[in-house]
């Protein structure tokens, strides 16, 4: 709701609120009420995620399955119970292997990756999931733990340490003294080791509620979720049922102290909560030790301290008897920005992982966004944990491995074609001075030199080999990681040299020969044998990449190549050809070469899902483009001029003048004086002829071509979409044209509101007209439904309708109300129909979006 608010009201005001910001007096601290808060009751649900909005394939069998929900459930709290169990580098090998269990489960399974918001069951694959579930709950109980072989004090002191800030009591140096000499010891510190003492109820596990001398004492345990690493924490102590210590109490006590800083006195974490609470007696007398987080999810800032507290239990009330400073967040920021090389290899990694992998959830994308930022900033701020951990854990053998895995799956990724190729030459070489980078880093820490280089193999592994995860999903089901003091020989090094990863390799294919610019000869040797034992796809590599696109840089190769016959025109999985690639390389030898034997200028590639890391797949699903695109896009003028010599300036579908001109505004190659010569012929869209009637090639709509319908003079993209089965709610109109265009928002409005508000159900798409009937539809009258994509139960509403829109393949296009009608869009949807062999039902669908960019297309439902 607005308010009408007059000038004359608000300048005034305003001013006067300006104004008086300069002489008041500071504002006081904000009151927050002394007695404790409820605590709410812990999120519940049926599987480890919510059921709502766009999943994958495999979630929505998982939604749709109640024994699988609940693996889901107790697989996950499992994971999140053992990673916490575990030492820095364990949890680190755990996690990796858990995200490539993740994504193995739609292959495994005959499940695809794309998401939708609603699925239906499938038993088959539903009976398999519930094999992998149950293997991986088995294989991680009997995954080892491992005990500590080192003597050596444990690397957490380094950091942490119980210093009395404020004592009442003659036990509050002792006790510091003891849980000191345990974190020497253990790490954590856990009073019911403390000599002395006897543990009565804790959060971190055992019992949770006693009964000590008729005062009912119950601590709170949880799992604080995805911003707090889905750590076991405690939200506070309840005294007879009533919360007596809450997130605000120790911070109360900090806030009390001189000089306590900036930090802030209402909670002591993001997520309210604390590490750590535990009930114990010592000398008899019944007392509380309150712990703050420490490391990335301390909640002091940069400089000051965590804290503890320890309160004794005086009937139904606590008495604050000693405050500790515990855990010293590093006053370091911004360490990336002096590493310059490290920071460059993050890049060309993150360029070559691309996007999460479709298989991913968003809830799980987030998760380790999430987890990476805790981990890097772990391992580059508290790089003791990690590098102690290698020995005092054996988990070195494990590290190794996975390292080893992930520097041979970049290798063969490289041999997939020539820009990977490329890319890979340009990252190996950033290792080494990466790693040497941060060894000097860890060194000015005051580590030494065995603890830096420790330190510099665990942040250069992770960094390196978390992004290789995301190149492609498994093929098969992956392990556990190697239990601690494993064997295992490493192959290469940490950080290797060029060369290395190829040494003790041979040749295999023509295509690799070509890829690795392999001598001519080898070249001949290799097409003479292919050709003998492959026919026509001598010299293919992965995704149909061919061997001219391998030797689109290498003339001589290609020449050759030309001469023994090979196809010019062969693309590879989404269309690409020898000429495009040449293009890339900016090649003008390659690419007089192959037009020269006859390459095809207008040859177009197609929107697929395909591609092996982020550089192919983000080609890939960038739908139409020719070399002519590419050119304007990033080759020089030699290459440009030689394409238009070739005639490649041809209107290859609408707008195509447009989309080369925007192109070559960006080309950071030309000078500014060539780029605007270039403007003067490929910027003119009269100079673009249609392309010739023998290129003009049929849309296949069923293999997910685009088919453009013209209609007095307006074109209309049209593709065949699957919609999936969707649960709707909403309520039936009959209206006029005219009230539908002025009335809609309004409407739209009403029904989000009252499906959200009153049916309790959540919002999952966008907003749907739904026309049952599009005959029924007349200048006068426009019947249809206003609804939206619902999931959940929900309840019914009078006057609304809950119904479920069973899966169905429609033909869509987006509409624009500044060139489009609905009467002819709605024809050009039907004249598509008739004439790709579809039988229009007479339903049809607009959907209005607003995520993103706001768009609006149109659907009509047919059948075979």
């Amino acid at each position: 709701m607005q308010l009408a608010l007059s000038r004359s009201w608000f300048l005034p005001v305003f001013a006067g609120l300006l104004l008086g910001g300069c002489v008041s007096a500071p504002p006081a601290p904000v009151q927050t009420p002394e007695a404790p808060q409820v605590l709410p009751p812990p999120v519940s649900m049926r599987a480890s995620f919510a059921c709502s909005g766009a999943l994958p394939e495999v979630h929505w069998q998982i939604c749709t399955s109640d024994a699988l929900a609940s693996l889901d459930r107790q697989l996950a709290e499992r994971v999140h119970q053992r990673v916490q169990e575990l030492d820095l580098v364990g949890a680190l090998l755990l996690e990796a292997s858990q995200r490539q269990w993740q994504l193995s489960r739609a292959g495994q399974c005959g499940l695809g990756e794309q998401s939708a918001s609603s699925g239906v069951a499938d038993p088959t694959a539903q009976a398999c999931l519930g094999r992998l579930y149950q293997a991986r709950l088995q294989a991680l109980d009997s995954w080892p733990s491992v005990s500590p072989r080192s003597n050596a004090e444990h690397p957490l002191a380094a950091y942490a340490e119980f210093r009395l800030a404020e004592g009442h009591d003659a036990l509050c140096q002792p006790l510091a003294n003891a849980l000191n000499a345990d974190l020497r010891r253990h790490g954590d510190p856990d009073v019911a080791r403390l000599p002395g003492n006897r543990a009565l109820i804790s959060s971190a596990g055992g019992e949770q509620q006693i009964n000590l001398a008729g005062v009912q004492l119950e601590v709170d345990r949880y799992n604080a979720g995805p911003f707090a690493g889905y750590q076991q924490r405690s939200r506070g102590l309840s005294i007879n049922g009533v919360l007596q210590l809450d997130q605000r109490t120790l911070p109360r006590w900090v806030a009390a102290q001189p000089n306590y800083g900036g930090r802030a006195n209402v909670s002591s974490s993001q997520t309210g909560d604390y590490a750590r609470i535990d009930v114990f007696e010592r000398e008899g007398r019944p007392l509380v030790l309150v712990n703050e987080t420490w490391g990335f999810y301390s909640p002091a800032a940069r400089g000051e301290s965590a804290f503890a507290g320890i309160y004794a239990l005086q009937g139904g009330n606590l008495q604050p008897l000693c405050l500790y400073q515990s855990y010293l967040t590093p006053p370091r920021t911004r360490l990336l920005e002096g590493l310059p090389i490290y920071s460059q290899l993050t890049e060309a990694l993150d360029t070559l992982a691309g996007d999460p992998l479709p298989g991913y959830a968003q809830h799980e994308r987030r998760d380790n966004f999430q987890r990476w930022k805790e981990r890097q900033w772990t391992l580059l701020n508290l790089p003791l944990l990690g590098a102690d951990a290698l020995s005092r854990y054996g988990r070195e053998p494990a590290l190794r491995q996975r390292h080893d895995q992930a520097l041979e799956m970049l290798f063969q990724w490289s041999e997939r074609n020539l820009r990977s190729k490329q890319r890979y030459q340009q990252l190996l070489p950033l290792l080494r001075p990466a790693h040497a980078e941060l060894h000097a880093m860890y060194q000015q820490q005051g580590l030494d030199a065995a603890q830096a280089g420790a330190a510099a193999d665990l942040l250069l592994h992770e960094t390196f080999a978390r992004s290789l995860e995301s190149l492609q999903a498994p093929a098969g089901v992956p392990g556990l990681p190697l239990q601690g003091f494993a064997s295992y020989q490493p192959r290469y090094a940490i950080a290797p040299t060029p060369g290395e990863l190829e040494h003790g390799r041979s040749f295999q294919r023509l295509h690799s020969v070509l890829l690795n610019q392999g001598p001519l000869p080898a070249v001949r040797d290799f097409l003479a044998w292919e050709s003998r034992t492959f026919g026509e796809e001598r010299g293919l590599g992965a995704d149909a990449d061919t061997a001219l696109m391998a030797a689109a840089n290498n003339p001589p190769a290609l020449a050759y190549l030309l001469e023994q016959g090979l196809d010019p025109n062969q693309a590879n999985a989404w269309g690409k050809t020898a000429l495009m690639t040449a293009v890339q390389q900016d090649n003008a030898e390659a690419v007089s070469l192959l037009l020269a034997a006859g390459a095809d200028v207008h040859a177009q590639t197609r929107a697929r899902q395909a591609g092996v890391g982020g550089p192919d797949r983000q080609e890939a699903a960038r739908g139409r483009q020719t070399a002519l695109l590419m050119a304007a896009e990033q080759a020089s003028e030699t290459v440009i001029t030689q394409l238009l010599a070739a005639d490649a300036a041809r209107q290859a579908w609408g707008g195509y003048d447009m989309a080369v001109c925007t192109a070559l505004a960006g080309n950071a190659q030309l000078l500014a004086s060539t780029q605007q010569a270039l403007r003067a012929r490929l910027c003119v869209e009269d100079d673009y002829a249609p392309l010739p009637v023998s290129r003009q090639v049929a849309a296949n709509l069923r293999e997910g071509d685009v088919l453009v319908i013209r209609d007095e003079g307006i074109e209309y993209p049209v593709s065949l979409l699957q919609r999936g089965e969707t649960q709707l709610f909403g309520r039936h109109y009959q209206l006029t044209p005219k009230r539908l265009r002025s009335d809609l928002r309004g409407l739209a409005t009403n029904v989000g509101i009252v499906a959200n508000r009153r049916a309790r159900l959540s919002i999952s798409g966008p907003l749907t007209l739904v026309f049952d009937d599009l005959a029924a539809v007349s200048p006068e009258n426009v019947p249809l439904q206003v609804s939206f994509p619902v999931s959940g139960g929900g309840a019914a509403v009078a006057g609304y309708a809950l119904s479920t829109s069973p899966a169905m393949q429609v033909l869509s296009t987006p509409f624009d109300a500044e060139r489009n009608d609905a009467e002819s869009t709605w024809r050009a949807l039907y004249s598509t129909a008739l004439t790709q062999g579809f039988r229009p039902t007479g339903q049809g669908y607009v959907l209005i979006h607003t995520r993103g960019r706001s768009w609006t297309e149109y659907q009509l439902v047919v059948t075979e």
